[in-house]
């Protein structure tokens, strides 16, 4: 189970569930939105990521700066 400790700093963009991202997407090297590899980027917000279900670690996502087209036009 993972739960989010804080709301996502971009207002009206939901964080995402840390258990559908990708290692790169955990890592801060791909848009935790839309999966592209990030060259300037930005802080979405922090996720508690439970590894084994034992494991918990907070981990720092990372967006597009400017913000992912197909994420900024549905907020």
């Amino acid at each position: 189970m993972t739960t989010c400790p804080q709301s996502s700093l971009l207002p009206g963009i939901e964080l995402p569930d840390p258990e559908t991202l990708t290692g790169p997407q955990l890592q801060g090297w791909d848009c935790a939105l839309c999966e592209q590899r990030l060259f300037a980027d930005q802080l979405l917000g922090t996720v508690e990521w439970t590894c084994g279900g034992v494991t918990k670690e907070d981990v720092e996502l990372y967006a597009c700066r400017p913000l992912c087209k197909e994420v900024a036009g549905a907020a």
